[in-house]
């Protein structure tokens, strides 16, 4: 249930950002309704006119216009994603192989090449595009071809890209931060899976010390 009056606050209010923290919904939809409200100050328009930030009921309360979002905010809102180093445990470094094997991974991810990079210089097959996740270090051609791809993907096939393209979780949040993507859907998803280090005399270890109860694994997208 989402808290109305932590929006309103928001809006007017906004918490600091921070690498290590998860924006709340309300946080997130504060921030989408501020930036209509300045983007129709850009342009020219009139936010009075046209019922934005505290013209709308949903910042200004009962007697204002009804505010109306044609798409979801929470999922329209810039994220970025948490420190690589949370993705750093074993479950997250496994590489899940779908049916099939490698060639089926292989075969999905040649399949996301052909529907989303099919104008790209020297488009990766199945094979090339796996090693393009499996690399640390990329060129900037190889970057740009995953940043398309994150561009252009939709999220379920994003998911799947762990169960169907063995591709491990931390090699997702790699590239995801290598390319800069902050499509909000996407570090959504990956940011369930997430697990702050624990420090260790003052060493970071995604090792709980053995007075710590280990956390329970992160659920599976559906």
């Amino acid at each position: 249930m989402l808290d109305y009056d932590l929006v309103r606050t928001y809006y007017y209010d906004p918490p600091a950002t921070r690498p290590d923290r998860v924006p709340t919904d309300e946080e997130l939809i504060a921030r989408y309704e501020r930036r209509r409200y300045d983007d129709c100050i850009l342009r020219g328009g009139d936010p009075k006119a046209e019922g934005l930030g505290p013209h709308g009921s949903m910042i200004g309360g009962t007697g204002k216009p009804t505010t109306i979002h044609h798409t979801d905010p929470v999922n329209t809102t810039l994220l970025d994603p948490l420190p690589l180093s949370w993705w750093d445990y074993p479950r997250a470094q496994l590489r899940i192989l779908p049916p099939g094997g490698i060639p089926a991974a292989h075969g999905y991810l040649a399949d996301l090449s052909g529907a989303h990079l099919a104008g790209v210089l020297n488009r990766p097959s199945g094979p090339r595009l796996a090693q393009l996740f499996r690399s640390p270090d990329l060129l900037d051609g190889d970057r740009a071809i995953l940043a398309h791809l994150f561009g252009a993907i939709t999220a379920p096939r994003f998911y799947r890209l762990r169960t169907d393209g063995a591709v491990s979780l931390y090699e997702i949040a790699r590239a995801l931060y290598t390319t800069r993507t902050r499509r909000a859907d996407l570090v959504r998803w990956i940011n369930r899976f997430a697990r702050r280090p624990f420090t260790v005399a003052g060493t970071p270890t995604t090792t709980p010390p053995a007075h710590t109860p280990p956390r329970s694994p992160h659920p599976s997208h559906p």
